[in-house]
């Protein structure tokens, strides 16, 4: 696993790492027909391996509560994001790998479970050696393509999708899984079990009321953030027209970013600075108590979402159809003012979320600047400038 991380690292982006993932997708429905067989009953036990950023992680917790609340569930989280596992309900068995060592795990997971189902999101090339490693399980999910769902190892026919959202693409697996075990009074609802949840307050929460902006995107890639000004701009406003306290929030990857934000203000401007001071827990305490947030398409955008608080999404480079929650309290900024946007999120091979190597200088990060973020909120009621 370590040398793959490393090949991947090292081809990433050029002509072979695009024509190894194209040649996997071409090749992954041979593979999958050997999966083995299953007889679906209710001691099946699903596993999903959340193998990717925060948000991509998130965005599965919903489907596998409801999963969980019928059946046995395994998620194996990648142990940078510990805490996270405060959001699943306790009937989910979850187990936090080093991704060096993942494929031991799963081997020796293997050894002690049986009659599983192995729930895929991509066709990529660790999703296939996960598969393996785990002795060819039943696989269900996007296997081949993100818009069908395929069932190898329990059905022989595949499903089509009529939508991008992930979201949505995870009910319609949900109810599939349904349709599979003929429980038809098994009603998918998502629960809110972070409410049951132990309370925990995070040390450094604002006694004043604040918000929360997440002006990044992963540091991998170069898009997903708007101009360094435009943050600046927007805090500025905030802090001279209410009482709100803006609180900064990331990683240590982060800070540069954060710096260069920083840069563009005076001193009696700073908003509340936590990137890279927080934990997964921290950040949920925060979210708890926050008035709302401002964010990019991130994790925190999802993890703000699932925990269902007022959220405002800034969209520039990915597809609002494809990303966006659909809670009463998901709202989103999104102006295609050229031809190239979105330029991610609107694929169904394997690089439906795949860095995008701009040509013209990631122009759609002057699409949106603080006066759409300042109206959009007044708009909605969150604030009340004075």
């Amino acid at each position: 696993m370590f040398f793959l991380i490393y090949l991947k690292k090292k081809i990433q982006g050029s002509k072979f790492d695009i024509y190894i993932r194209l040649i996997i997708s071409y090749l992954s429905p041979f593979y999958y027909k050997f999966s083995k067989k299953i007889n679906f009953t209710q001691d099946t036990k699903f596993i999903y391996i959340c193998y990717g950023g925060l948000g991509d992680c998130i965005l599965a917790f919903p489907f596998l509560i409801n999963l969980s609340n019928k059946y046995k569930v395994t998620i194996f989280i990648d142990g940078k994001f510990k805490g996270i596992e405060n959001l699943l309900s306790n009937k989910i068995e979850v187990r936090f790998y080093i991704k060096k060592y993942l494929f031991k795990e799963l081997k020796n997971y293997r050894k002690t479970n049986s009659n599983l189902i192995l729930i895929q999101q991509s066709p990529i090339l660790e999703f296939i050696l996960f598969h393996f490693y785990l002795q060819m399980p039943a696989t269900i999910g996007f296997l081949y393509k993100q818009n069908q769902i395929s069932f190898e190892g329990i059905l022989y026919e595949t499903k089509k999708i009529n939508t991008e959202n992930k979201i949505l693409k995870y009910d319609f697996l949900g109810k599939n899984i349904l349709i599979m075990s003929n429980q038809n009074n098994f009603i998918q609802r998502k629960k809110i079990y972070y409410k049951q949840l132990k309370h925990y307050k995070f040390s450094q929460i604002p006694e004043a009321p604040f918000f929360i902006l997440s002006p990044t995107k992963d540091p991998n890639w170069p898009m997903g953030f708007l101009e360094y000004k435009v943050y600046a701009n927007f805090i500025i406003k905030i802090l001279k027209t209410t009482n709100l306290k803006p609180v900064l929030v990331g990683t240590h990857s982060d800070k540069k970013i954060i710096d260069n934000i920083l840069n563009n203000l005076h001193s009696k401007y700073y908003p509340i600075n936590l990137v890279g001071k927080t934990t997964i827990r921290d950040l949920i305490s925060l979210l708890n108590e926050t008035e709302f947030v401002v964010a990019n398409d991130n994790g925190i955008h999802h993890l703000s979402n699932f925990l269902n608080k007022k959220t405002l999404t800034l969209y520039n480079f990915s597809s609002y159809n494809t990303y966006n929650w659909h809670n009463k309290n998901s709202n989103y900024i999104f102006k295609p003012l050229y031809d190239c946007m979105p330029c991610v999120g609107i694929e169904n091979g394997p690089f439906d979320n795949y860095p995008f190597k701009c040509p013209w200088n990631i122009r759609c990060k002057k699409t949106i600047d603080e006066i759409d973020i300042i109206n959009k909120l007044e708009k909605l009621n969150w604030i009340n400038l004075t």
